[in-house]
C-alpha cells in the first residue's frame, strides 16, 4: 500500500470511527422524548424514568477512565470492537424489557459499553492524526458529528415512536440502531487499524470500585429519594459520599506511591488550570438535564405527540452542530471561545426558563433553544483544549479520559438532583401551568451551575493562552 493510500485509509477509518462514536450520544439524546411513552407502556414511575438516563451517564463515566486503560492495555482496535458488541447487545435487551427494573439495568450496562467504546475513537485519532493541521480537521469532525447525534437523537426519537415501525413503539429507537452497530462493527474490524496495546498498564480494579460506590451514593440517593419519602438512608448515603471520595483519592495517591497505575493520577490535580477545567467539566454538563426536562415539559404538559417533543428540541442540534463550524475561524477568539460559547448558553437558558414560565412559545421560544444549543456548540470544541492545556504530553490520554469522566458525571448528577427538583416542585399537579412553573425554576437551577462554571473560566481566557 502505497503512502497516498494508507492516508486515504485514515480519513476512511475516521468516518467508520464517528459512526462508532455516534451511536452513545445518539442513544442518549434519542430517549429524552421516549420517557413518557416509556412511563405509558411499563408504567415506570418518575425516579425510574430518571436512572434511565442518570444510569446510563453513569455507568458511562464511572468506566471511562478504565476504558481508556483497557485500550492502552489490549488495543484500541479490540477495545473498540468489543465496546460497540458491548452496546448493541445492551441496546437489544433494553428493546425488550419487560420492566422498568431491566431496561434501567440494561441501560447501566449500555453506559458501561459505551465507555469502552468512546475513548477509543479520541486515542484513535490523536494516533492516525499526528499532524496537528490533520488533527485540528479530525477532532472539528468529532465536534460536529456530537451536534449531529443531538440533533437526529432528538428527532428520530420523536420521530420513530410517532411511525411507531412494526408496532414496537418506544422499543424501536433501541432495536433499529442495531444494524448500524453491526454494520460499524464489520467495517471497523476490517479499515481500523491497532493504536494501542503492548504497554505495561494495570488496570485499578480498587479505584474503579470506589469512584462507583462514591458516586452511586449520590446519584441513587437523588433518584430515589423524593419518590420514596426522603427516607433515613438517603442522607446517610448522602452524608457517607465526601468519606468515599476521600477514600477513593486516598487509595489513589497510596497506589501511586506503592509503584501501581491509579486511576487518577493525583498529580494531574495539582495542575491549577487542570483541577479549575475538571470542575468546570462537571459543571458544564449540569445543562444535560434541559434535554429530559425539556421534553416532559413539551409532552406531558403541552401534550405534544413525541414527534412535536422531538422537533422541538432539534433546534438545538442544530445550533450544537453549526457552534463548531461558525467558531472555527475565530482564531483571535479561540483562547476565549469557551466562555464566550458559555455566556450565550447562559443568555439563552435563562430566557427559555422565562419564556416557558410566561407561556410564551412558537418562534421566540425556537430561537432561543437555537442559540443556546449554539452556545454550547462554541464552547464544547474548546472545553478539552481549555482543560488540557498545560498537561504534559505523555499524560494527555489520561488526562482526557479524566475530563471525559467528569462531564458524564455532571451529567448523571444533573439529571438526578436537577430532575429531582422538578418533581418535587411538581409535588403531582398536572396541566401546562404546573409543568411550566417546574420546569422553569429546575432550568434556573441548571443555569446557575452553568453560570458557576463560566465565571470559573475567566481567568483562563485573560491569559490569553491557545
Amino acid at each position: 500500500m502505497t503512502t497516498q493510500q494508507k492516508s486515504a485509509m485514515r480519513w476512511v477509518a475516521l468516518v467508520v470511527l464517528l459512526a462508532g462514536g455516534f451511536m452513545p450520544p445518539l442513544d442518549f439524546f434519542i430517549v429524552n422524548v421516549a420517557l413518557s411513552s416509556i412511563h405509558d407502556s411499563l408504567g415506570a414511575n418518575p425516579a425510574q424514568l430518571q436512572l434511565v438516563i442518570s444510569g446510563y451517564a453513569c455507568g458511562y463515566g464511572v468506566f471511562l477512565i478504565t476504558g481508556g486503560r483497557l485500550g492502552d492495555l489490549y488495543g484500541r482496535k479490540r477495545c473498540f470492537l468489543i465496546g460497540m458488541a458491548g452496546f448493541s447487545l445492551a441496546s437489544l435487551v433494553c428493546g425488550l424489557a419487560t420492566s422498568p427494573g431491566q431496561l434501567v439495568v440494561a441501560r447501566i450496562v449500555q453506559g458501561s459499553a459505551a465507555a469502552i467504546l468512546q475513548p477509543q475513537v479520541l486515542g484513535s485519532i490523536r494516533a492516525l492524526f499526528p499532524n496537528e493541521r490533520e488533527l485540528a480537521r479530525a477532532m472539528s469532525a468529532y465536534a460536529i458529528m456530537m451536534g449531529m447525534a443531538a440533533a437526529i437523537g432528538q428527532f428520530s426519537g420523536g420521530a420513530l415512536i410517532q411511525w411507531n415501525p412494526g408496532d414496537l413503539g418506544w422499543r424501536a429507537i433501541f432495536l433499529l440502531t442495531l444494524p448500524v452497530c453491526a454494520v460499524t462493527l464489520v467495517l471497523g474490524w476490517k479499515v481500523v487499524p491497532e493504536t494501542g496495546g503492548g504497554g505495561n498498564v494495570r488496570l485499578d480494579l480498587g479505584g474503579a470500585a470506589l469512584i462507583s460506590v462514591a458516586l452511586a451514593s449520590i446519584v441513587v440517593p437523588l433518584s430515589e429519594g423524593r419518590e420514596q419519602g426522603w427516607p433515613a438512608w438517603v442522607f446517610v448515603c448522602l452524608a457517607g459520599a465526601p468519606f468515599l471520595i476521600w477514600l477513593f483519592f486516598w487509595y489513589e495517591a497510596r497506589l501511586l506511591r506503592s509503584g501501581g497505575m491509579p486511576l487518577l493520577d493525583v498529580k494531574l490535580l495539582r495542575i491549577p488550570s487542570f483541577r479549575r477545567g475538571v470542575l468546570v467539566a462537571t459543571l458544564f454538563f449540569f445543562t444535560t438535564s434541559f434535554y429530559l426536562l425539556f421534553g416532559i415539559y413539551q409532552q406531558e404538559g403541552r401534550g405534544l405527540a413525541p414527534l412535536e417533543a422531538g422537533l422541538a428540541i432539534v433546534p438545538y442540534g442544530i445550533g450544537l452542530f453549526l457552534g463548531p463550524l461558525l467558531s472555527a475561524p475565530m482564531v483571535r477568539l479561540r483562547p476565549r471561545l469557551l466562555t464566550i460559547g458559555m455566556g450565550i448558553q447562559v443568555t439563552f437558558y435563562t430566557l427559555i426558563g422565562a419564556l416557558v414560565a410566561l407561556g410564551i412559545d412558537g418562534i421566540p421560544l425556537t430561537t432561543a433553544v437555537f442559540l443556546a444549543g449554539l452556545g454550547q456548540g462554541i464552547a464544547f470544541p474548546r472545553l478539552f483544549a481549555t482543560v488540557l492545556g498545560d498537561i504534559p504530553p505523555a499524560q494527555g490520554g489520561v488526562a482526557a479520559g479524566i475530563t471525559n469522566s467528569a462531564l458524564q458525571i455532571g451529567a448523571a448528577i444533573s439529571v438526578a438532583a436537577i430532575g429531582s427538583l422538578f418533581f418535587t416542585v411538581l409535588d403531582g399537579a398536572t396541566g401546562q401551568r404546573a409543568y411550566a412553573r417546574a420546569f422553569s425554576i429546575a432550568q434556573w437551577a441548571a443555569t446557575a451551575g452553568l453560570f458557576l462554571a463560566m465565571l470559573l473560566t475567566l481567568p483562563a481566557a485573560r491569559r490569553h493562552r491557545d
